[in-house]
């Protein structure tokens, strides 16, 4: 594992020198990137984490390597790199690691692009590698009052930027997760964290609908409340999520984002939890 990172940072040291120095008429790429996800508990499988893997290897045409950092590599398949979760960490404190400095042995010449588990990859990811001069990216969306928040489903870093996020938290995790609490169970929000430790001045985006929402972009609500009352007073027995499908937008996204409870596994063949059957995720979402 070793030898190979060291090849790895070797290679990207020396296209990064290639890069900065390249002919500025042409679009100004990452030349290798360092894909990482993060599993721990019963919340993914392994299954999960090698169809995340196998979409990447589909749409990502920029060299990468593709990391997992987990507290069990069972079934975890060849082409993963594998490496130990912090341990004693309140809700999604582990996450934060990516911001340690020297990060899985990585520098600044090295940039890391953290996935969630639970994506549908569905377009080209190449976008990822844009803005080489950033050392921060990350997407947005609007919470219900119409506000942009930050989404932490996808970032890029800069290797060794912005430490200061991993230092703080670190410091005091579990006095930082009473301030920064999750919803539905989780006890730490790292999104919330982010938002405190990251100026808005200093906030960089990718570019606007190529990571979107499945719960709000997909139409994959079901029907309004009042359409339900109106089905209960007819007596019918109809799950309303049944009615229609959810799919994608088609305006060029790449990635749908399952934040919240319900997972790409549970719409691939039916409706969940008052969310539409999505038939494109078995087009997407597969080994």
């Amino acid at each position: 594992m070793g030898s190979i990172l060291l090849t790895v940072i070797g290679l990207s040291q020396i296209a990064f020198r290639a890069l900065s120095s390249g002919n500025s008429g042409v679009k100004r790429m990452i030349p290798f990137l360092h894909i990482v996800c993060y599993k721990w508990g019963k919340g993914y499988s392994a299954e999960e984490v090698n169809i995340l893997h196998a979409m990447v290897q589909r749409n990502l045409t920029i060299p990468h390597a593709f990391h997992c950092i987990t507290d069990d590599s069972a079934g975890l398949c060849q082409g993963i790199h594998v490496h130990d979760l912090p341990r004693n960490l309140p809700g999604n404190g582990p996450k934060i690691f990516t911001f340690s400095e020297g990060f899985l042995g990585l520098g600044p010449q090295d940039h890391v692009v953290s996935l969630d588990v639970d994506l549908v990859i569905v377009g080209n990811l190449d976008f990822l590698a844009e803005q080489p001069q950033e050392d921060f990216i990350i997407t947005r969306h609007p919470n219900r009052r119409g506000d942009y928040v930050l989404h932490g489903a996808v970032y890029r870093l800069r290797v060794g930027s912005h430490c200061h996020i991993w230092d703080r938290f670190i410091a005091d995790p579990y006095g930082n997760a009473h301030r920064f609490p999750g919803v539905q169970g989780n006890r730490f929000s790292e999104q919330l964290w982010l938002e405190d430790q990251i100026a808005p001045q200093d906030w960089r985006f990718f570019p606007e609908g190529k990571i979107i929402l499945f719960r709000t972009d997909c139409r994959a609500k079901e029907p309004a409340r009042h359409i339900n009352r109106v089905i209960g007073y007819l007596g019918l027995n109809i799950p309303s999520a049944g009615w229609g499908k959810a799919r994608l937008p088609g305006h060029g996204e790449a990635i749908v984002s399952f934040a919240g409870q319900t997972k790409p596994h549970d719409v691939l063949s039916t409706p969940h939890n008052r969310l539409r059957h999505a038939p494109f995720v078995a087009e997407y979402w597969h080994l």
